[in-house]
């Protein structure tokens, strides 16, 4: 009886280990074709999932990590319009989720409980309004919560609140707002000095804190060869990391230069670090040599580690624990290995001489 514990015990670390190996997600643009490819955390075991020859954006994990939420331009023209798909880890299985021939979805993140989706989508043309559309993914239905312009949408870790960009507000003093779960009560978050544009807003795993960008910028008053009256809008050189508790107080800015052109920012390593995609250089950003790479940034140390260095660009990093399984129940949370140690002891003990 002891040996067949032990068997069993032994197969099912096997198992686990299978199915944790990628722990970052991302894309990339490589031999000009567009892709989703994982790695481990420290860079290593680069693995393309999948192959496309327009964009594929904005990749996610599911709670579980046992599958990936991204978007893909299904237009055959060159106009770029993006709908949502979700696939296995390794890439199979993919399937489409909407199939809007107007508009385009600039932003997505998983419920808690892994079984819903929410994605913002921009409308540019008559009738129609942009919003915040709640998929759900057993089933394909799209339910619509909100008529706000909006990007860069995370959920809340407790499944209560969404934060996302006010793309209606974009240069005032108050983009960054947060909105209940079903789209009510959507107020300002913090409010911030004009001629900045805070962005990619993350929601910490324990929920107590934001990680976001901000980039500051040139408005200009021009005016057009036709007349009338028009501004012009471009990146100032100066972006900045910022972590923030909910509450609006406490700001951190993180240790990174302050020319380094942020993509993308991601929790990693349940909050101790900052998994960020940027170019290292904006003066030089086209520079054939030069391209955006993804990096960890330890909060603890202060330490900068470069995770990729391709000289293609790497953009919309998200990372998953590898202590997250996918032995729980359909629309249960993942079992976790704390917990699994308490439910086979046997893991952690030698066998009898």
């Amino acid at each position: 009886m002891r040996l067949l514990q032990i068997t069993l015990c032994f197969s099912l670390i096997l198992f686990l280990t299978a199915v944790a190996s990628a722990k970052i997600v991302f894309c990339s643009y490589q031999d000009k074709s567009y892709g989703i490819y994982t790695m481990n955390d420290n860079g290593s075991n680069i693995t393309q999932i999948t192959s496309f020859p327009k964009w594929e954006i904005l990749p996610r994990w599911s709670p579980d990590g046992q599958q990936i939420a991204f978007l893909r331009n299904t237009n055959p023209s060159d106009t770029i319009m993006l709908n949502t798909f979700i696939m296995n880890a390794d890439g199979t299985n993919v399937r489409q989720l909407t199939n809007h021939k107007e508009g385009s979805y600039n932003g997505l993140a998983f419920s808690p409980d892994g079984t819903k989706l929410i994605v913002s989508r921009r409308i540019n043309t008559v009738g129609e309004k942009s919003g915040l559309y709640l998929v759900d993914i057993k089933t394909a239905a799209i339910t619509k919560i909100s008529n706000i312009r909006m990007s860069n949408v995370d959920w809340s870790p407790d499944g209560k609140e969404i934060i996302f960009v006010n793309t209606k507000h974009w240069l005032e003093e108050h983009n960054l707002w947060i909105m209940n779960a079903d789209g009510t009560d959507a107020r300002p978050w913090i409010i911030e000095r004009r001629n900045m544009l805070p962005g990619r807003p993350r929601w910490s795993p324990n929920g107590q804190h934001i990680l976001y960008t901000e980039t500051d910028l040139h408005i200009e008053e021009k005016i057009p060869e036709n007349g009338g009256k028009g501004i012009q809008i471009s990146p100032a050189g100066t972006y900045r990391y910022n972590i923030r508790n909910v509450n609006g107080g406490a700001l951190q800015t993180l240790d990174i230069p302050k020319d380094w052109m942020p993509h993308s920012v991601a929790w990693m390593n349940r909050g101790r670090s900052v998994l960020f995609s940027a170019y290292d250089d904006f003066a030089n950003q086209k520079d054939p040599n030069r391209s955006s790479q993804l990096y960890r940034y330890d909060l603890a140390s202060q330490q900068i580690t470069q995770l990729t260095h391709n000289l293609e660009a790497q953009w919309n990093g998200d990372w998953i624990s590898d202590k997250v399984y996918a032995v729980s129940p359909a629309g249960k949370y993942p079992l976790r290995w704390g917990e699994l140690k308490k439910t086979y002891p046997l893991i952690n003990s030698r066998p009898a001489d």
